[in-house]
């Protein structure tokens, strides 16, 4: 039925508002959709996907919590090599993946389901590639991270972690590629059941390691490390044992195959990975910026604003979540239907989520400002502390961001679902760097010196302006050419 499960079967995820476009079909009056049965469904599919990516996320948390009961300095050096690792690593990989949110999905849309599992193996080798040369560059952190920072034992021990860090990557590669290989066919509870399996098991290595066995930084590194090739390995177990309706999908191991036919999956990963990696350096940027500001005629300087900025930015990036993980979704039923070509039921569904993210965005909006009180209540011991009036000051700004996340989340979703994420990579590219993080930093640093306001005024105004240019574009372009590229996608890559 549709209402349990709209994404399971091709022609059932197809059909829903009738190839024609029409409402329905009066002879399978059981597949007619409502707004009401789609909101239920885009709940239903957006739950776990939340949990999953809270719980990958939790997994650089637990890092930070680890290694600050053994010291400042290795706290230090741990937010460092953390940092480093997502901007030069995770946040490379994931963007890279995120072409498997197009090409999966248009390829199990149009019947072609073979074709699914052979992108999923090209895209594990392409990222063991990329993994290569990012390796380099962890294995020689120490000395390049020396060169950068003035505290030379900072350096040392973040060296270390990354490091160590890199006998994880083979398996958050294959996990990533796995992830998506299942939400491609609708499943988006598979990989929340490893990830709620692995997570547990993630902290209890940590605490054997660092505690039990001593190795400190190095051992929060390594069962993070082991704790992502766990979780690769209990996914490939429970596709095989427990998931037999996807191994329709799998047209086995394809040696010769997957190394040809290679640019269409290219031509998509360039733009994910220029967009994720744009977004989360400019996070971090902005980030570090929060050190140098103070506030005309304000008492807030030092420390404080830096701290302030921890707990605002940790409560948009848990809030940001959710109309990601909804993104996805949206991601996954576009392409279904731009692979099967019916064009009037993709540009109906989009409608709808239009009007779902704009009550995503308001409930984000009221989550962020109940979330970062929560957080600056049990962050700060003083209830008079400057920190806890910075938070509180700047908590209304951060929520504004978030309707212009959400709305950037959605129209994002829906071009990945078209295969236009190349216009979402440089328009986020040129928006942030252009306008959002250079007014952050003008309206928080400059002339009108309004510290932390001005940090995320800046931001939202860049935010806005992005998801203004990219509604244009989405409104003008030709859905049926995108259908066209789909098939000429499937015709090179199979």
């Amino acid at each position: 039925m549709l209402e349990t499960s709209p994404l399971l079967e091709p022609d059932r995820a197809l059909s829903e508002y009738g190839d024609d476009g029409s409402d329905g079909n009066s002879n399978h009056p059981e597949r007619a959709t409502t707004w009401k049965t789609e909101t239920r469904i885009m709940i239903a599919n957006t739950a776990p996907l939340v949990l999953t990516y809270l719980l990958q996320y939790f997994y650089s948390l637990i890092i930070v919590l680890v290694v600050g009961h053994i010291g400042e300095d290795e706290l230090a050096a741990v937010s460092l090599g953390v940092t480093t690792m997502n901007i030069v690593g995770f946040a490379i990989f994931e963007g890279i993946a995120t072409s498997l949110d197009t090409l999966c999905a248009q390829a199990f849309g149009s019947g072609n389901l073979k074709v699914v599992g052979l992108h999923v193996q090209r895209m594990i080798l392409l990222l063991l590639l990329v993994a290569c040369p990012i390796g380099m560059l962890w294995l020689c952190s120490p000395w390049i991270l020396a060169r950068m920072i003035p505290q030379p034992q900072l350096a040392i021990v973040a060296g270390t972690f990354l490091r160590t860090s890199l006998i994880g990557v083979p398996g958050y590669v294959v996990f990533e590629a796995g992830k998506r290989f299942l939400q491609s066919q609708g499943n988006f509870t598979a990989s929340l059941v490893v990830l709620l399996i692995c997570t547990p098991i993630n902290l209890v290595l940590n605490w054997v390691l660092v505690f039990k066995l001593g190795l400190g930084v190095m051992g929060s590194a390594l069962a993070a490390a082991l704790s992502n090739d766990l979780r690769a390995i209990l996914l490939i177990l429970y596709i095989a044992l427990y998931l037999p309706e996807t191994h329709q999908c799998w047209p086995g191991l394809l040696p010769k195959t997957i190394l040809q036919n290679w640019m269409p999956m290219i031509k998509l990963s360039v733009p994910g990975a220029v967009m994720t990696l744009g977004e989360w350096f400019a996070f971090e940027l902005l980030n570090f910026s929060a050190a140098y500001i103070k506030s005309g005629g304000s008492t807030f300087t030092g420390s404080g604003p830096l701290a302030a900025q921890a707990i605002l930015s940790t409560t948009s990036v848990l809030v940001w979540h959710i109309p990601f993980s909804g993104s996805v979704v949206a991601s996954t039923k576009i392409g279904h239907l731009i692979g099967r070509g019916s064009v009037d039921a993709a540009k109906k569904i989009s409608k709808f989520y239009a009007a779902f993210f704009s009550g995503t965005a308001i409930f984000d909006m009221i989550l962020a400002l109940a979330a970062g009180s929560l957080i600056a209540r049990f962050g700060t011991g003083d209830p008079s502390s400057e920190v806890r009036d910075l938070v509180m000051g700047t908590l209304p700004f951060v929520a504004v961001f978030q309707i212009f996340d959400a709305a950037v989340c959605c129209i994002h979703g829906i071009m990945r679902g078209l295969g236009r994420q190349a216009i979402g990579g440089w328009a986020t590219f040129a928006v942030n760097y252009c306008i959002g993080v250079p007014l952050a930093l003008v309206l928080s640093l400059g002339p009108p010196m309004l510290g932390l306001v001005g940090l995320w005024s800046g931001l939202s105004i860049g935010m806005a302006v992005l998801a203004s240019v990219q509604a244009i574009v989405l409104g003008i372009i030709d859905w049926e050419t995108c259908v066209l590229d789909a098939r000429k996608r499937e015709e090179r890559c199979d």
